[in-house]
């Protein structure tokens, strides 16, 4: 009885030895599995400024050249200097001019107080002075209203000393004087019948005409009145005969330190003979005064002697 339980265990030991070794067979005929890879994190890598160091340049040897015998040079003649003409420069030369010493200068058509006036200069006015005559006495200046004309040397004074100025040789021919009317006229046997013709009746009326001796200028001046008042713009008339060609023309007032009066230079510089008639005009040149007469004598001594004349006109 007691066997049984034996062989039970070793029935059961044998069971359990086998499979064992099943499990052993299995075991060693299976390949090992493969490892399974395992990633690490690399950590970034931490850089540090490393300085760059600029390398210093190393010099290149300068060559130095062997200079070469350059050969003498020949004796060869020096060459004379010769000079650098200077180049002109044309300066223009200034033209004579002359400045008027005193206001309402006349400017004349010739060199004569016989000329007409082509108007009138102010005092320190400038003008251009071309020609002169022989004597010096008149000078050609230009220009007034586009013309020349000729002006008294005496009321002028000169930029440059008279006799650098040319002597004209173009001078104009001179007004020639009307004659004089016969003095020892003789009366006619028949006197002259009586007309019923009005005398005309002027605006003004001559009056204070006189004369005194002067060796040094001949002149004619005068003063309009309205009244007790002295008028100026009153255009005063000279010629050689009544109501006859116009010799020159002069408005009063001119010269505003002569109010009311006209002057008519006749000779500047000396004594001049003539008959001379002196009245006033409206603006179309008609006449509206009596006729004033002078005549004027060469001889500046003595008894009737003659060269200021004063002719005055009045209403």
């Amino acid at each position: 009885m007691q066997r049984r339980p034996l062989l039970l265990v070793l029935v059961a030991l044998l069971a359990l030895l086998a499979t064992a070794g099943c499990v052993l067979t299995d075991l060693v005929g299976r390949k090992a599995p493969a490892p399974t890879a395992t990633f690490t994190k690399t950590p970034k890598p931490t850089f540090t400024d490393t300085p760059v160091i600029i390398s210093t340049p190393t010099p290149i040897p300068t060559k130095t050249f062997t200079p070469t015998k350059t050969p003498a040079p020949t004796n060869t003649p020096v060459p004379t200097n010769t000079p650098i003409p200077a180049t002109a420069t044309s300066t223009p030369t200034p033209k004579p001019q002359g400045i008027a010493k005193i206001d309402d200068l006349n400017v004349r058509a010739g060199p004569s107080t016989q000329y007409s006036v082509l108007g009138t200069l102010d005092l320190g006015a400038k003008v251009e002075v071309r020609t002169r005559l022989a004597d010096s006495s008149w000078v050609r200046v230009c220009c007034y209203k586009d013309q020349e004309g000729w002006v008294s040397l005496q009321y002028l004074d000169l930029s440059v000393p008279v006799d650098k100025i040319p002597v004209d040789t173009s001078v104009p021919p001179t007004p020639t004087a009307p004659p004089r009317p016969p003095t020892n006229t003789p009366r006619p046997t028949t006197p002259p019948q009586p007309t019923n013709t009005p005398a005309p009746t002027y605006y003004y009326r001559s009056a204070n005409i006189s004369c005194q001796p002067n060796c040094g200028i001949t002149y004619i001046q005068g003063t309009v009145y309205e009244g007790q008042n002295r008028v100026n713009g009153v255009i005063v008339r000279l010629s050689w005969q009544p109501d006859g060609q116009t010799v020159a023309d002069y408005v009063t007032g001119t010269d505003p330190n002569k109010p009311g009066m006209y002057t008519f230079i006749l000779e500047p510089s000396k004594t001049r003979e003539g008959t001379w008639y002196v009245w006033v005009v409206d603006s179309s040149g008609k006449r509206i005064s009596q006729i004033g007469n002078i005549n004027t004598t060469a001889n500046c001594e003595g008894a009737g002697a003659c060269q200021q004349g004063v002719i005055d006109f009045a209403h």
